[in-house]
């Protein structure tokens, strides 16, 4: 310890948490109200509850579960609509249950919860098997003020880079603040990931999932799980801006054809991947441009979805998204009646695998919200937001609370950790070294280079095993520039940037490695050179893990026959 000292700050805890938005800050509370004794402390790249949080961003609505909602309908709903038959149903059940405490919990903290005249969530007739509960954006300030009212330590401004680990047991992390530079040491019992899924810096709401701690998991030798299911798209104006959620139902050809009945089916719950081959496809028949009639949505979705946000006073969220709209809207680059839409990449990988109660395979190691949803395999063959608007943010919440009994037990009765100095100074080396390189790239450029790989819609809507080797071919040499060419040019926000496109560029390797493994199409993976659903040899996950430096994929099968619902 006299060692690391000597390196930079040093901190301990009994439960350190990387990450200080929604799923950090449930889990950190919850903590905290179940042993008040533990010490537990967050770090956070931004400023813990004011991150890049997408519960600041969002709509302010998560899905749950009422008592009188049928558990049984919904599953087979969901695994029969929705995740394709790939979903771990035990798990999927588990998450139905514990989002009836969630509500519970959030307004114990001090969370306003909307609820109609009786008292009751809310029920909205076009959801059958579900139902939602809506809240203000200032969510994360009252979390924040709960867990400073408990003990809960923050350190912010520090970007962790890698976990620490002693004989296959994860027993803190490092980094360094992107203030000054200064080299952390955290050591603790046990370490939440709570930081975020990759999404590849390409869409404004996403922008700041950058991948760090599932790349850091990987490196310290977890599992990932499901990883081919990354390439979550929405449909977008041109200018980086989204369409309303049901804009699937509002699209037409340059011949004036509507769509929705030729690649969408009845009553979707969300944006499936048929609309986004099927613009594709008209485009590459000389039909396209395709066009956004936002009228059309509210005669024509099913779900009536596209007015769910604004069903509600709310006038936090009003304020916030009214400045939100005008200023994407300064971007948009058709501004007619008929704007042209284009496949909008977001992404989405959340690939840590972990058990139900997350944690994950390095031991003393758990994977929240969207670290984890894809690896945890409740969601099936979709990646987040699982086709259910309001499952994200949900899940943030319901994963927290479902680790938060195993982390008090563990965090209680483990031994101090072990720490090894000479892994503390390999790292500082890893972590400074970009900063001796008085030329290069700029880690924007370097990024940019990646966009281009991860965003267009013949590397991650249609794959083909020749589109799938080409984009890895791209990454690599992305990786290459991080290891060996990137320059933060002394300055330590950039320097910051050079770590995310590493993290970026680890998350896209394990994406289309995984994608390449897959030889079907199912759900949101689609490849054209195997166009059929595979139950036979595909009724499995995918499986990726760093061992001796090199990546390794397998498949994992699961106890489908112990399942209720047969797709």
């Amino acid at each position: 310890m006299t060692r690391a000292r000597e390196m930079g700050e040093v901190f301990s805890a009994d439960v350190l948490i990387l990450g200080g938005g929604l799923a950090g800050l449930i889990v950190a509370n919850k903590i905290k109200d179940l042993n008040g004794q533990l010490d537990v402390l967050i770090v956070e790249k931004a400023t813990t509850g004011f991150s890049g949080s997408k519960a600041n961003k969002g709509a302010g609505v998560m899905w749950v579960m009422q008592e009188d909602d049928d558990i049984d309908r919904f599953r087979d709903f969901y695994v029969k609509e929705v995740g394709h038959g790939l979903e771990d149903q035990e798990l999927l059940e588990k998450v139905c249950v514990k989002s009836r405490e969630m509500v519970t919990d959030l307004e114990g903290w001090g969370i306003q919860i909307m609820r109609d005249a009786t008292g009751r969530l809310i029920k909205l007739p076009e959801l059958p098997y579900w139902s939602l509960c809506a809240y203000d954006l200032d969510i994360m300030d009252k979390l924040r003020k709960a867990a400073v009212r408990r003990g809960v330590r923050m350190v912010d401004k520090t970007q962790s880079v890698e976990l620490l680990t002693d004989g296959g047991r994860a027993v803190g992390a490092v980094g360094f603040s992107i203030l000054d530079g200064t080299y952390r040491v955290f050591k603790s019992k046990s370490v939440v990931l709570a930081n975020g899924s990759c999404n590849w810096m390409v869409t404004n709401m996403w922008y700041a999932g950058r991948g760090d701690g599932i790349a850091a998991a990987y490196r310290a030798g977890a599992e990932m799980r499901n990883a081919e299911f990354s390439n979550f798209y929405n449909i977008g104006l041109r200018g980086n801006m989204s369409c309303p959620v049901g804009s699937q139902y509002a699209l037409y050809n340059d011949d004036d054809e509507y769509l929705a009945v030729k690649y969408c089916k009845d009553a979707e719950c969300d944006i499936d991947i048929g609309i986004l081959l099927g613009m594709e496809k008209e485009v590459m028949e000389g039909k396209g441009p395709i066009r956004f009639e936002e009228t059309e949505m509210f005669v024509q979705n099913p779900l009536g979805a596209a007015g769910l946000v604004f069903r509600w006073d709310r006038p936090v969220a009003i304020k916030y998204w009214n400045k939100l709209f005008e200023k994407e809207g300064r971007y948009m680059a058709d501004r007619s009646w008929r704007p042209e839409v284009v496949p909008a990449f977001i992404g989405e990988c959340a690939p840590v695998k972990a058990d139900h109660e997350m944690r994950a395979t390095l031991s003393g190691l758990w994977a929240l919200g969207d670290t984890s949803r894809a690896g945890t395999c409740w969601n099936g063959a979709v990646p987040p937001p699982g086709r259910l608007r309001g499952t994200g943010l949900a899940w943030a919440a319901v994963s927290a609370l479902l680790a938060a009994p195993s982390l008090v037990d563990y965090a209680a009765h483990a031994g101090e950790p072990a720490t090894d100095n000479d892994q503390v100074e390999k790292f500082k080396e890893v972590i400074y070294a970009p900063m001796k390189r008085e030329k290069g790239m700029s880690p924007r450029d370097a990024i940019w280079r990646l966009k281009e790989v991860m965003s267009p819609p013949r590397y991650g809507v249609r794959k083909s095993k020749g589109r799938i080797e080409e984009a890895l071919a791209r990454v690599r040499e992305v990786l290459h520039l991080a290891d060996a060419e990137v320059s933060p040019a002394n300055d330590w926000h950039m320097l910051g940037l050079c770590h995310d496109l590493k993290n970026m560029a680890q998350c896209a390797d394990i994406y289309y490695n995984s994608a390449l493994a897959r030889t079907e199409s199912r759900g949101w993976h689609f490849r054209e050179d195997y166009p059929e659903r595979d139950d036979k040899n595909w009724r499995k996950w995918i499986v990726v893990k760093q061992k001796d430096g090199k990546m390794t994929v397998s498949t994992e099968a699961f106890p489908f026959e112990r399942y209720k619902t047969k797709p």
